[in-house]
């Protein structure tokens, strides 16, 4: 293990994360150490210095041996807050874990009953935690002693807990853990809750699948939207609309948000108008409903249709076939004032079974109209100062990040901003790990074996600057897969098969950028791809009892042109007048 260690070394140093070379050396590790005793693993991880080790941690929890977890257990110490980046990325390496174990589940729930030296190592253990009981509920493992137990802990410390850091981090974890059972407890949140916690509940409720989305949760999204018992922030409601429109919404339903749109604040307006002529754009499951809404005169004129605002919301496919299919999705969401309240990136993956969350961005600010003196929106006046990021990583929701909280902290960080993103996630994770050997009728034994490797960066920044009266968001996400397969058919007399390999990198980013020094203020939003490298190897092979063996290669290799993704035209319109007007801005101050 360490002979090869050492050979693959220099592909994993950090400022090569976000290569393909990176992933290849990632996987051939984890297949090493799966072979490994718990002693050749120690000593590695004791003797490797601080730039490898977390590439190290992610390897070997990765391997998801009895052995692999033994050794990083006992080398992690969670009473020492000296080493919580390696406690962080051993946490995540667990949550993106192909083939949890109980004893997994059984160790974390261990560690978050100690003594834990950090709380953001505190509130990330039980965001895992979340991501293991339904990992482990997929595979009808929700009746063993560890997800039964793990269960409970959440559900009984959320029900005592009063201080709001620890309500968000046990919805958080139920955000992940999708257990039917929390519905009723995220309703009682989501309705009665304040700001954050209210938001975080409905976030949560909008991920469970819509047969899970009874009559009671309708009936209280509606309340919510309507504000028929209190008054909810533009976050909660809007999130609370799409829930409805995206459960098999009935005909009233939909009627009375469309008849809510032109009494609502102006931005909250434009955007419920977004959401419903994106649904019919791209022809989602409510679509009919809607259009036969629309044969009312009262829900569909020009006063309801034509509302103002820099608000927007945005599907379109970034690649569509007859197999596989991806979309992206854009909404952004504005106070009154002009400054973001929230922006949302989704990129989703489609087959003809299943449904993946690959990624989602969330950028979310609050309270910040006193900077430009503005006034906030109706039930927002007393908010304080937040900007915050929060991303799912396939379908795992990571440990939420925040920018600043409070007008102080605002304020220090204007001061003293570089510019420079924050880091979300930075890791190398075990993206696909599947064995599988079949005895054909005729004698032989087949096997196929296909393991995938990513190496990711994801990190967001937010620029504000009062002299130039702009705001700008920008979110990058750095991606390196390398997949590896093999197929197999061995019989007594000829053993035949075949090797595939494919590898990318590519980048994303999200840059929305804000021009306030008028109203109706400016905002262009960009997604942008980069020129993306795509290698593919074949080898082809047959050997005879007698030692012949015939081999035949083949590799291709291309390049896939960057591009700026479209939105809508408004977009395109608005994007031209905020570029093509940046050189006399500086000048039309006075």
């Amino acid at each position: 293990l360490s002979e090869h260690w050492q050979n693959i070394r220099e592909q994993m140093h950090p400022d090569k994360l976000s290569k393909p070379e990176a992933a290849k050396s990632f996987l051939s590790f984890i297949q090493n150490i799966r072979k490994a005793t718990k002693e050749e693993i120690l000593k590695i991880i004791k003797s490797e210095n601080k730039d490898f080790l977390p590439q190290v941690v992610d390897a070997v929890t990765s391997a998801q041996t009895p052995e692999s977890l033994e050794a990083v257990l006992e080398f992690l110490d969670f009473k020492d807050a000296s080493t919580v980046i390696l406690q962080e990325r051993f946490l995540y390496a667990c949550g993106f874990a192909s083939r949890p174990s109980e004893t997994l589940l059984k160790s974390l729930t261990e560690k978050f009953k100690g003594d834990v030296a950090s709380q953001e190592i505190r509130e990330t253990l039980v965001i895992v935690m979340g991501a293991l009981i339904r990992k482990l509920c997929d595979r009808e493992g929700c009746k063993l002693p560890a997800v039964v137990e793990a269960k409970r802990l959440i559900l009984n410390r959320l029900e005592k807990a009063n201080k709001d850091d620890n309500v968000q981090m046990y919805l958080l974890a139920l955000k992940n853990a999708l257990l039917p059972e929390a519905i009723p407890v995220l309703l009682k949140y989501a309705e009665s809750g304040e700001g954050p916690i209210s938001s975080l509940a409905a976030t949560a409720l909008q991920r469970y699948d819509p047969s899970f989305l009874t009559k009671e949760v309708k009936e209280t999204m509606n309340r919510i939207y309507h504000q028929t018992r209190k008054i909810h922030e533009k976050t909660v409601r809007t999130t609370a609309a799409a829930i409805i429109l995206n459960s098999n919404p009935s005909y009233m339903e939909v009627k009375n948000i469309l008849l809510s749109i032109g009494e609502l604040p102006m931005e909250m307006n434009k955007y419920m108008l977004s959401m419903i002529q994106d649904i019919l754009r791209f022809e989602m499951p409510s679509s009919k409903t809607i259009r036969q809404v629309l044969k009312d005169m009262r829900a569909h004129n020009y006063d309801r249709f034509s509302k103002m605002g820099s608000s927007s919301a945005y599907t379109g496919y970034v690649t569509r076939g007859p197999d596989v299919s991806s979309t992206y999705s854009l909404d952004i969401l504005y106070s009154g004032s002009g400054i973001l309240r929230r922006s949302n990136m989704n990129i989703r993956v489609f087959d003809r079974s299943t449904d993946l969350h690959a990624i989602q961005v969330v950028l979310e600010a609050q309270g910040l109209e006193s900077i430009i003196a503005a006034t906030p929106d109706e039930g927002e006046e007393n908010l304080d100062s937040f900007a915050g990021m929060s991303a799912i990583l396939f379908d795992f929701q990571l440990r939420p990040v925040t920018f600043f909280q409070g007008y102080g902290d605002l304020m220090s960080k204007m001061l003293s901003a570089t510019g420079d993103a924050m880091n979300v996630v930075k890791a190398l994770v075990l993206l696909t790990d599947f064995l599988q050997e079949i005895q054909l009728q005729s004698g032989p034994t087949a096997s196929a074996e296909f393991m995938g490797g990513l190496a990711i960066d994801i990190s967001g920044g937010m620029e504000f600057s009062l002299w130039y009266r702009e705001s700008k968001t920008n979110v990058k996400n750095r991606v390196a897969v390398f997949i590896a397969g093999n197929t197999e058919v061995d019989s007594f007399f000829v053993k035949t098969g075949m090797d595939t390999s494919l590898e990318t990198e590519t980048a994303l980013d999200f840059i929305s950028t804000v021009q306030f020094s008028q109203y109706p203020f400016l905002v262009c939003m960009q997604m942008d791809r980069v020129d993306s490298p795509f290698r593919t190897h074949t080898t082809k092979y047959e050997s005879l009892p007698s030692g012949r063996r015939y081999t035949a290669r083949r590799g291709k290799a291309a390049t896939l042109a960057g591009n700026e993704y479209p939105l809508h035209q408004e977009n395109s319109n608005m994007c031209k007048k905020v570029f093509g007007g940046k050189s006399d801005s500086a000048g039309s101050w006075f």
